[in-house]
């Protein structure tokens, strides 16, 4: 009995669709491999993006508006802060002390060395800037005291309070410091992370059409 071969090209279309089906299993294994694949790498794309956004410190900037300054907006390169101990007296004789932190933050490169003598040295540019103030923390401690997070009005009695403030600019001569009037300044100064080494924050202040605004990173210098 002789066996005949089907040659008509219905019977080619089917061996046609046979071997196709046959391959699909290995095709489809190979875009799931890519597909896994590209997964897999945009995965580590968005951990490295967040990692990287993550570990940026010290991102901080402000805005300031003065006589002297008009509207500028202040990067901050760097940023100290000390504390000295604040003495208070009542009208009874009683005294008491509270901590209080001066802190910097300046568009260039802080000279840390020795405290405000160094830190307050003359701007060498006329497109330096920096910004000064002092946060009164609370009642009883020193200058060995640690900064406290919380939040320093500039219309607090004595403790936990915004002391003073100050823009510190220079144009084509000596520097020109106009301080924020005591008698009108208001807002307030938020210590979001506070450390025995660093400080960081958001600063609002106002004082009649001088104004300072934006966030701070500071680092804290202890004396020997």
């Amino acid at each position: 009995m002789r066996l005949q071969l089907d040659h008509s090209p219905a019977n080619k279309v089917r061996t046609a669709r046979f071997q196709e089906t046959k391959l699909c299993p290995d095709t489809l294994s190979n875009t799931a491999r890519t597909r896994a694949a590209a997964l897999l790498v945009s995965s580590f794309l968005i951990i490295g993006l967040l990692l990287s956004g993550c570990s940026k410190t010290g991102g901080s900037g402000m805005h300031v508006k003065s006589p002297a300054t008009g509207e500028k907006d202040l990067a901050v390169k760097s940023g100290y802060a000390f504390a000295v101990t604040k003495t208070f007296t009542d009208t009874t004789g009683k005294v008491t002390t509270a901590p209080s932190y001066r802190t910097y933050a300046a568009s260039y490169d802080l000279d840390a060395g020795n405290f405000a003598m160094t830190l307050d040295k003359p701007l060498t540019a006329d497109d330096q800037l920096r910004v000064v103030f002092s946060l009164v923390g609370e009642q009883g401690g020193n200058d060995k005291t640690p900064p406290k997070a919380g939040t320093y009005s500039a219309k607090a009695d004595k403790f936990m309070k915004v002391e003073d403030a100050a823009i510190v600019s220079r144009k084509g001569g000596p520097d020109s410091k106009v301080w924020l009037d005591r008698s009108t300044l208001s807002g307030e100064v938020k210590v979001t992370s506070a450390s025995a080494d660093s400080i960081s924050g958001d600063v609002n202040l106002t004082a009649g059409e001088t104004t300072i605004k934006g966030s701070f990173t500071a680092k804290v210098l202890a004396r020997k």
